[in-house]
């Protein structure tokens, strides 16, 4: 009897323990243009948020020929390794001769001819002049590969994965590639850069008694179909592959935007009998669009109530608001009904414990409108709701013994009992048997045991 009731419980033991456990108390949308865009890869990237929201694009990830494009990292490496801008170098020959027949667009430097790296940066951004690259290159890493290698570095740390150089001036190389995602990356890193944005920016360099204009034609009056007053400089490249790229900024009532326009060609449009460089078309159109067609909108106030959520354990409250945590302002068409935007929280957790502190964060909540997610807001907690001890404990109770392992375990411990008791019944059971059988044994029995004592005699009195 002692070995089954060991064995009894040491099974609710296990039982228990294998049960039991301690008790443990503003993303963006993109839009489509409501006019021809000619590229065959752009974005266009508003400028006043410090997200840099794309707000149109197309094929933003192709790998295309950058061509002179390419001179934006070429200034980006000099200006992170030279100090003394004022510092001068010479054209070498080697640096003379890597041009030869090549066809690029140059200023004319001559083989000796000493220039300080300002002016080979203005002639580089502005007129887009490869000779001064190659000067550039060389004297910042002492060969062209050299520096190429530090462009391809330059970019990665900036984590373009799609672009590739193998010059530092553009010309046409199958391996030299980037895409309209990249190009923005750089460009945008690139901005940041005072000096970069001074020669990128300025509208003419003089170079020998010649006052070279910027090859953005969008910055000169004289090319009526492709000026823009609102433009502002930064790049031009163009070769037989790469047909015509663009990246250039504009700024209007208050509104910044930065187009990037890759493989953009050059034909007839609009009935014209001239063949037009539509990639300076493709900038103006994205820019007159987006000036014209979107503005910012306050879609969602600090503090506005968005949804609600339950609060276990609370004292005088069930449950709490959640608000936003800041204003959304959001760069949205101009005609947008704000009726129909839709409030969509993510990843809210079913029940806050209490304590909660008013601010706390809760989750997310995606701002929709015509099936996509225009901004996220954070959702915070409206107000603070203090922790009812006796609620606490009294919910503590009911999950402990509302949880299935608690069940089992109670339903195990109440079978093991039943059949401890059923043991003891049926062991008291064949006691009393036995006893019987032994007085049973007794009474057939002729001589009586040795210490057997008669019955007492009755007296007659």
């Amino acid at each position: 009897m002692k070995r089954t009731l060991s064995y009894i419980l040491t099974v609710i033991v296990l039982f228990t323990s294998l049960f039991c456990v301690p008790f443990v108390s503003a993303n963006a949308a993109t839009y489509t243009p409501d006019r021809d865009i000619y590229a065959e890869a752009y974005m266009l990237i508003n400028l006043d948020d410090d997200s840099y929201p794309v707000v149109a694009q197309k094929n933003i990830d192709e790998r295309l020929y950058p061509a002179s494009l390419t001179k934006i990292v070429t200034a980006m490496v000099v200006l992170n390794n030279v100090k003394d801008l004022q510092a001068t170098t010479k054209m070498s020959q080697t640096a003379f001769d890597a041009l030869l027949g090549s066809g690029a667009q140059v200023a004319g430097i001559s083989v000796g001819e000493e220039l300080t790296i300002d002016k080979l940066l203005y002639l580089a951004m502005v007129h887009s002049a490869c000779d001064a690259c190659e000067i550039l290159a060389e004297y910042v890493s002492g060969s062209i590969d050299a520096f190429v290698a530090e462009m391809n570095k330059y970019v990665q740390s900036l984590g373009c994965k799609d672009t590739n150089f193998v010059n530092p001036d553009g010309l046409h190389d199958a391996n030299h590639y980037t895409t309209a995602r990249d190009v923005a990356t750089i460009t945008l890193a690139a901005l940041k850069n005072a000096d970069f944005v001074r020669y990128s920016t300025a509208t003419e360099v003089e170079y020998k008694n010649m006052v070279l204009p910027h090859t953005n034609q969008m910055l000169h009056r004289g090319y009526i179909t492709y000026y823009y007053e609102y433009a502002q400089g930064i790049k031009t490249g163009s070769t037989e592959e790469a047909e015509y790229c663009v990246v250039t900024k504009a700024s209007k009532d208050g509104y910044n935007y930065l187009a990037v326009v890759l493989k953009s060609p050059r034909q007839k449009i609009n009935g014209e009998s001239y063949e037009t460089k539509c990639s300076f078309v493709d900038a103006k159109s994205l820019f007159e669009w987006a000036f014209d067609s979107l503005k910012y909108t306050t879609l969602i106030s600090e503090n506005e109530v968005l949804s609600e959520i339950t609060v276990e354990d609370g004292k005088d409250a069930d449950s709490v608001q959640l608000v936003a945590k800041a204003d959304a302002n959001v760069i949205v068409p101009a005609a947008l009904d704000k009726s129909a935007v839709i409030i969509q929280a993510v990843d809210k957790p079913e029940v806050l414990k209490a304590p909660v502190t008013k601010g706390q964060d809760v989750c997310k909540a995606n701002v929709i409108y015509g099936d996509e997610v225009i901004a996220t807001v954070e959702l915070v907690a409206a107000k603070d709701i203090e922790l009812s001890t006796f609620l606490k404990v009294i919910n503590a109770i009911k999950a402990f013994f509302g949880s299935t392992a608690v069940k089992i375990a109670v339903v195990a411990i109440v079978l093991l009992v039943i059949v401890y008791i059923f043991l003891i019944m049926n062991n008291n059971k064949k006691k009393k048997k036995r006893r019987q059988q032994k007085i049973n044994r007794g009474e057939k029995n002729e001589n009586p045991p040795d210490d057997y004592l008669p019955p007492p005699q009755r007296r007659n009195w």
